[in-house]
C-alpha cells in the first residue's frame, strides 16, 4: 500500500461489486472498444448472464435482488449527469457589485459617510446620513436586481431540465415499455431506431442496418455502420441515422464517454437573442447621452461651488459640495443607463416560455421565442399537426374486391388474411400500449392503424412478432425518399418480402395481384384501375397504403453479395395483397387556428408526403388551399427552375409527395424572398429544413430526437393550434420590450432635462440622489418586471407580422415619449421655477416663498452672530452692502452704514472704497492698501462665512416644500404611464386586462405604499430623501397631474387616428384588411391578395383577394 502523507486520509476501498463483471471492468472494456474482451467472457449473451439479464427479454421489472433495476442502479450508476450547482443569492449579489456604476457609487458614498462622520463640523449638521442612505439604496437596488437574476435563473433551469428528459424504448420482462432516459439501467436491453439520439453506451448484439452519426462524439463526418460482427461499441451522444438494432447497455450517466466529455467540457452559457442584442445597443446610446449629461451637470455645480466659495476650500466638499455633485452626477449615470432593457428580454422570455409550456409550447432556443412573432411563413407537415394523428382504417382494397368498410376476416380468403397479418405485424416497429381503456400509440401512426385492424381481426401482433422473432432477417424502415417500409423473413425453404407503403409507388412495382384466393398477372389495365382506386380514396381525404409480398430463393448465386442490405434490390416483383384507406380527420381547432394565422398576415402552406389528392382535399377542409391557390407534387417542384417557381411562390399552398430535400428547397426560396419561416418537422430527414428556417418546430410526440435537437421549439402535443399560440407568445415578447422601452426612455427624458437644466440654471437639484436612485428602481427593476410580463393581447393576432428588420422604436413610440415628456416637464419646471415665484399668496402662507438673501440677512443678522460687535457687522453687511451687492457709492456713503463716519473724517480719502478690506482697515493708514487685515476685517469675514452657511441651508428648507411636491408628481407621473404603457399602436384598451396581471397590478401598488411612505415617515423623509410630509392638497394635486396622463395619451391616441394618414408612418397595420388601426386603409400596399415577385414588387395574384392567403401581403409594415 502507498505510504500515506503527514494529514492524508487514506481513501476507503471501493465497494465490491456483487456482479460478475466489475463497473471498473466493464469501463475499461467499454473504453477500450475490447472486442476481444467481449468474446472472451461469451460475447453479448455471456455479458447478458453476468449482469443477470437477458437479450430476448431484458431486465425483469419485478425482479428483486441482484435481478432488480435498483440493484444494477445501485452498482453501475445512474444514467444522469451532475448538475452545475446554481449561482447562490449571495454570489448574485456579489456579480451584481461588480458593475462599474455601482462601484463608482460605493466609493462615493464611502467617501461621504466618512468625511460626514470624521469632520466634527460636518458631523454636527448629519452631513453622514446621506451616505448612510445611499448605502441602504445600493444594498436595495443589487438585492432586487439579484432577486430577479435568481428567479430567472431558477425558471430557466426547471426549463432546461426538460430538455435532456427523452422517452427511450426497451425490453423489460419480454415487453417493450417507454421509459425515461434517466431509468435506463446497465443491463437494459435499448432498442434503437432511426432518428433516435442514444443516451447511453451499449453493445449492438442485434442490427438492422444500424448506421450511426459519431460526430458529436469523434468528429468524424462519415456515418458508420453497426453489427455484432465488425463494430458493436455505440456510444451516448450519438444519433442514429439509418436502420435499427437492440443494445446491452454497459455505460451510463457520468461513466459513458459523453459523461465523460460533458464533465470535462462543463456548462456553456446562454448566448444574447437577437432582442437582447438590439437592447444591449440602445441601453448603451442612452447611457453615453446620460453620460454627457452627467459630466456637464458635475462641472455647472462645481463651477458655481467655486464662485460662490470664492476657490476651492477642501473642507467644504463635503457640504453639499464636490462629493455631493460627485454623487450627484453618478446617480445621473445610474438612471440614465437602462440596464433594464437586457433585463426585461431576460425576465419576458423566462416569463413566456414558462408560459408556452402550458401551451405546449418547449422552448428549446430562446430566441425563437421573438423570431416566431415576426413569422410570416409556416410550413407545416399534415399528419398529426393538422390532423389528429388518430389513424384508422376506414375501405380499402382487399384481394380483388372493394370495401366501404374494413373487411372482418371471414370476409377475406385465409391465405391473404394470414400474409396480411404477417405483413403488418413483422413489417412495422410501431407498437401500441393499452392501459385500462386508455390505448397511447408508439411510433408510426400509419404502423399503428394497422395493428389496430389487427386487433380487431383478434390478431395479438405481439405473439406474431414474438413467435417469428428469430426468423426476422432484415427490416428496412419506412423512408421518405422511397414512401415504403418492407421485412425480409427466412423460412426453412424460401425468402418473403414485405412491403407496403404509398400505394400509387408501391403498385409500380407490382408485377401480380391477388384476386380471390388466387395470384394473377398485374396487366396495365388492372393497373390503371387500381391507381383509379387509389385516387378516389385519396380524393376523400384518406391515405392510401398498399400491402404486398414476394419471394426469393435461400439461395441464389446470380445475387450480388450485398443484396440483402439494399431494400431497393427487394422491392421488385410485388405481390399487391391489399390497399387500405386509412382515415385520419382534421383537427376542429385546426381551421380557426389557420383563419387566424391568415388574419395576422401569415402565409401558411402544407408540405406533406401523402398524394396530391389526399393534401388537396385536407388542406381544403383547413382553410389552406382556396379556389386561387395552388398544389404541386414533389417530383414537379424538383423539376421547375428557380425563375419558375419564384412566380408561383405566393400562389403555392400545398407541395404534395415532397421530401426533405424539397422542404428545405421551398424554406430557402421563401427566405431569399424576405419571408420570416417557421417549418414543422418530425423526421430525421427535416433535419436541414429545421435547421434552415428561421424557427424550427419539432413534433413532440412523432418527432425523431434528431428532429428534437434541430428544432427550436418543440410542439408538445404536435397540434397546429399550438403553433398558433407560440406565435402569439412571440409577438407578446416583441411588444412587451417595446412597452418597458417606451416606459424607460420617457421615465429617461424627463429625468435627464430637468436635472440637467436644475444644476445648470441655479445650482439646485431637483431630485436628490436617494430620490433618482428611487426613480431608477421603478423605472428598471419593477418596471420591467411589471411591463415584460404582460399575458397576449389577441389584439397582436390582428396585425401584420413584424418582418425581419423591423425597428424596436417607431414613429408612434417616439409621439409618445414626446408627448408624455413634454407633459411632465411642463410641470417639472412649473414646480421648480414657477411655484416659488407666483404662488406666493398669504393663503399659501408663505409655503413656497424663497426669502432673497437681503431679506434673510437683516432678518437673521443679529440672531446668528454672537460677536460682541455684531451690531457693527450687521451694519456693514445688511447697509454698506457688503458682501452680496458691489457697492453703490450712496449706500456705502450713506449714514446708516456702520463704515461711513470712520471715513467721513479720513486723510486719504472722504468716500468708503468699495474693497472690503480697504473700507474695514485703511481708513486711518496713511495711503490705500498699508491697513493690512485688521481684527475688523477678521471678525467680518468669519461672519460672512458663518451667514452664507446659514444662507444655503435656510434656502434648501425653502425649497424643500416645492421640490418634494416636484418628486411626488414626477413619481406620480411615472405610475400612470406606465398604465399607458400598456398599449403602444394608439389602442384606447390601456385599461383592458389590468386587473387580470397580478404582477402589473402588484408593482404598481409597492411603487405607491413605498411612496406613501417616503413621503409621510418621519426621519426617512427628511433625512434620507430631503422632503416633508405634503398636506392633502398637494396629494391631491401631485396624483392628479399624475392621473392626467392618462387622458392626455388618449386625447394624443384620438387626435392621431383623425390626422391625414401620411403623419401615421410608423403605425402597425391590420393583416385581415390591410387597415391601420385607425381604420384606414394603407395608401400603395396591397391588401390579402398580394404577392411578392421576384424582384421584390407586389403584384396582384388574382382578380379578386385570396381569402385563404392573406399572408401574401406580409410586411407591410409601416416605416419606422
Amino acid at each position: 500500500m502507498a505510504a500515506v502523507g503527514k494529514g492524508d486520509v487514506e481513501a476507503p476501498p471501493p465497494a465490491t461489486c456483487p456482479y460478475d463483471v466489475s463497473q471498473e471492468q466493464l469501463l475499461a472494456m467499454n473504453e477500450a472498444k475490447d472486442t476481444a474482451g467481449l468474446k472472451g467472457i461469451g460475447g453479448a449473451p455471456g455479458l447478458a448472464k453476468k449482469l443477470h439479464s437477458d437479450l430476448h427479454k431484458g431486465l425483469d421489472p419485478n425482479a428483486q435482488g441482484l435481478a432488480s433495476i435498483e440493484a444494477h442502479a445501485e452498482a453501475y450508476g445512474v444514467n444522469k449527469f451532475a448538475e452545475v450547482p446554481p449561482k447562490s443569492f449571495l454570489m448574485l449579489v456579489w456579480g451584481n457589485l461588480q458593475d462599474p456604476v455601482i462601484i463608482i457609487l460605493i466609493l462615493a458614498a464611502l467617501v461621504s459617510t466618512v468625511l460626514g462622520a470624521a469632520i466634527a463640523e460636518q458631523r454636527k449638521h448629519g452631513e453622514w446620513i446621506e451616505g448612510v442612505a445611499i448605502w441602504v439604496a445600493i444594498v436595495i437596488v443589487v438585492s432586487v436586481s439579484a432577486g430577479n437574476d435568481y428567479q430567472k435563473d431558477r425558471q430557466f433551469r426547471k426549463l432546461n431540465a426538460q430538455k435532456d428528459v427523452i422517452m427511450v424504448k426497451v425490453v423489460r420482462g419480454g415487453h417493450t415499455e417507454l421509459v425515461e432516459n434517466t431509468q435506463l439501467v446497465v443491463g437494459d436491453v435499448y432498442l434503437l431506431d432511426m432518428g433516435d439520439k442514444v443516451v447511453a453506451d451499449g453493445i449492438c448484439f442485434d442490427s438492422q442496418g444500424l448506421v450511426i452519426d459519431e460526430a458529436s462524439l469523434t468528429g468524424e463526418s462519415d456515418p458508420i455502420k453497426k453489427n455484432p460482427d465488425d463494430d458493436c461499441w455505440v456510444r451516448s451522444g450519438t444519433q442514429v441515422t439509418e436502420g435499427s438494432g437492440k443494445l446491452l447497455v454497459v455505460a451510463v450517466g457520468e461513466n459513458s464517454e459523453w459523461g465523460k466529455t460533458m464533465a470535462l467540457v462543463g456548462e456553456a452559457g446562454d448566448d444574447e437573442t437577437p432582442l437582447q442584442v438590439k437592447l444591449t445597443w440602445v441601453a448603451s446610446t442612452v447611457g453615453k447621452v446620460g453620460f454627457g449629461v452627467a459630466i456637464c451637470c458635475f462641472a455647472a455645480l462645481l463651477i458655481k461651488w467655486c464662485v460662490v466659495n470664492k476657490g476651492f476650500p477642501v473642507k467644504k466638499i463635503n457640504q453639499n459640495g464636490p462629493i455631493q455633485f460627485f454623487l450627484y452626477s453618478v446617480t445621473i449615470i445610474v438612471v440614465a443607463v437602462p440596464e433594464g432593457l437586457p433585463l426585461a428580454v431576460t425576465i419576458s422570455l423566462a416569463y413566456s416560455m414558462k408560459k408556452m409550456m402550458k401551451d405546449n409550447n418547449f422552448v428549446r432556443v430562446l430566441a425563437a421565442c421573438e423570431t416566431m412573432g415576426g413569422a410570416t411563413a409556416i410550413c407545416s407537415d399534415k399528419t398529426g399537426t393538422l390532423t389528429e394523428n388518430r389513424m384508422t382504417v376506414v375501405e380499402g382494397w382487399f384481394a380483388g374486391k372493394s370495401y366501404d368498410h374494413c373487411p372482418e376476416p371471414s370476409e377475406l380468403p385465409a391465405a391473404v388474411c394470414d400474409e396480411l397479418k404477417l405483413n403488418c405485424a413483422l413489417n412495422s416497429k410501431a407498437f401500441v400500449l393499452e392501459n385500462g381503456p386508455k390505448i397511447d400509440f408508439v411510433g408510426n401512426r400509419t404502423e399503428c392503424a394497422l395493428l389496430m385492424m389487427l386487433k380487431n381481426w383478434g390478431c395479438d401482433y405481439a405473439s406474431v412478432r414474438e413467435e417469428y422473432d428469430a426468423s426476422v432477417f432484415k427490416v428496412f424502415g419506412f423512408s421518405s425518399a422511397k414512401k415504403m417500409a418492407s421485412a425480409t423473413i427466412k423460412y426453412v425453404d424460401k425468402f418473403r418480402h414485405y412491403n407496403k407503403g404509398a400505394a400509387e409507388w408501391v403498385l409500380k412495382r407490382c408485377t401480380s395481384m391477388y384476386d380471390g384466393g388466387r395470384i394473377v398477372e398485374m396487366t396495365e389495365v388492372e393497373r390503371a384501375r387500381l391507381v383509379e382506386v387509389v385516387t378516389s380514396m385519396a380524393k376523400r381525404g384518406l391515405r392510401c397504403i398498399c400491402l404486398t409480398y414476394t419471394d426469393y430463393p435461400l439461395v441464389d448465386d446470380s445475387r450480388p453479395a450485398d443484396f440483402f442490405e439494399d431494400s431497393d434490390y427487394l422491392d421488385r416483383n410485388l405481390v399487391a395483397m391489399a390497399i387500405v384507406g386509412i382515415k385520419d380527420p382534421v383537427r376542429k381547432e385546426v381551421p380557426e387556428a389557420v383563419r387566424v394565422c391568415q388574419r395576422a398576415g401569415i402565409t401558411v402552406r402544407m408540405v406533406t408526403g401523402d398524394n396530391i389528392h389526399t393534401a388537396q382535399h385536407i388542406a381544403r377542409e383547413c382553410g389552406i388551399l382556396t379556389d386561387d391557390a395552388i398544389a404541386l407534387e414533389g417530383p414537379d417542384f424538383r423539376k421547375m427552375a428557380a425563375q419558375e417557381l419564384l412566380p408561383l411562390l405566393p400562389k403555392l399552398r400545398v407541395l404534395a409527395r415532397s421530401s426533405p430535400e424539397d422542404k428545405l428547397t421551398l424554406v430557402s426560396m421563401l427566405k431569399q424572398q424576405g419571408d420570416v419561416v417557421a417549418v414543422t418537422g418530425d423526421g430525421t430527414n427535416d433535419a436541414p429544413a429545421l435547421k434552415e428556417s428561421d424557427v424550427g418546430l419539432a413534433m413532440g410526440i412523432a418527432g425523431t430526437e434528431v428532429a428534437k435537437e434541430a428544432a427550436d421549439i418543440v410542439i408538445m402535443d404536435d397540434n397546429f393550434s399550438s403553433i398558433v399560440k407560440s406565435v402569439l407568445w412571440g409577438r407578446s415578447v416583441f411588444t412587451n420590450i417595446r412597452k418597458f422601452l417606451m416606459f424607460q426612455l420617457t421615465v429617461n427624458f424627463v429625468a435627464l432635462v430637468i436635472a440637467f437644466f436644475g444644476a445648470v440654471i441655479d445650482g439646485h437639484e431637483p431630485l436628490n440622489v436617494l430620490q433618482l436612485l428611487w426613480v431608477n428602481l421603478i423605472m428598471d427593476t419593477m418596471g420591467a418586471l411589471a411591463l415584460a410580463t404582460e399575458d397576449p393581447n389577441p389584439e397582436l393576432l390582428l396585425m401584420k407580422p413584424y418582418g425581419r428588420e423591423e425597428n424596436l422604436i417607431t414613429r408612434v413610440m417616439w409621439k409618445h415619449i414626446l408627448v408624455q415628456g413634454c407633459y411632465q416637464l411642463f410641470w417639472m419646471f412649473f414646480i421648480l421655477y414657477g411655484v416659488p415665484k407666483f404662488l406666493t399668496a398669504s393663503k399659501f402662507n408663505g409655503r413656497y416663498d424663497i426669502e432673497s438673501r437681503e431679506k434673510w440677512w437683516l432678518r437673521e443678522c443679529n440672531t446668528t452672530l454672537t460677536a460682541t460687535n455684531k451690531a457693527q457687522l450687521c451694519s456693514i453687511m445688511n447697509y454698506c452692502g457688503f458682501p452680496y451687492d458691489e457697492p453703490d457709492s450712496i449706500s456705502i456713503n450713506s449714514p446708516s452704514c456702520a463704515l461711513y463716519p470712520l471715513w467721513r473724517n479720513a486723510t486719504i480719502a472722504t468716500f468708503v472704497p468699495s474693497d472690503a478690506r480697504t473700507a474695514m482697515c485703511d481708513y486711518a493708514a496713511a495711503k490705500l492698501g498699508a491697513g493690512g487685515e485688521c481684527d475688523l476685517y477678521k471678525a467680518w469675514s468669519s461672519a460672512e462665512k458663518k451667514m452664507k452657511d446659514d444662507y444655503t441651508a435656510h434656502t434648501d428648507d425653502e425649497y424643500r416644500p416645492a421640490l418634494s411636491v416636484l418628486f411626488n408628481t414626477f413619481i406620480f407621473c411615472q405610475v400612470f404611464n406606465e398604465i399607458n404603457a400598456r398599449r403602444i399602436n394608439d389602442e384606447y384598451t390601456i385599461f383592458v386586462g389590468l386587473l387580470t396581471n397580478p404582477i402589473f397590478v402588484g408593482v404598481i401598488a409597492i411603487t405607491i405604499v413605498f411612496q406613501v411612505m417616503i413621503i409621510n415617515v418621519p426621519f426617512i423623509n427628511s433625512k434620507f430623501f430631503k422632503v416633508q410630509p405634503l398636506t392633502w392638497q398637494e396629494w391631491l394635486i401631485t396624483v392628479a397631474i399624475g392621473f392626467c396622463a392618462i387622458p392626455l395619451s388618449l386625447i394624443t391616441r384620438f387626435v392621431t387616428k383623425v390626422l391625414p394618414e401620411n403623419c401615421l408612418r410608423g403605425t402597425r397595420v391590420h393583416a385581415a384588411t390591410g387597415r391601420t388601426l385607425s381604420g384606414k386603409p394603407v395608401g400603395g400596399r396591397t391588401v390579402s391578395g398580394g404577392a411578392r415577385t421576384a424582384s421584390g414588387a407586389r403584384t396582384v395574384s388574382g382578380s379578386r383577394a385570396m381569402s385563404g392567403s392573406p399572408g401574401n401581403a406580409r410586411g407591410a409594415k409601416a416605416a419606422s
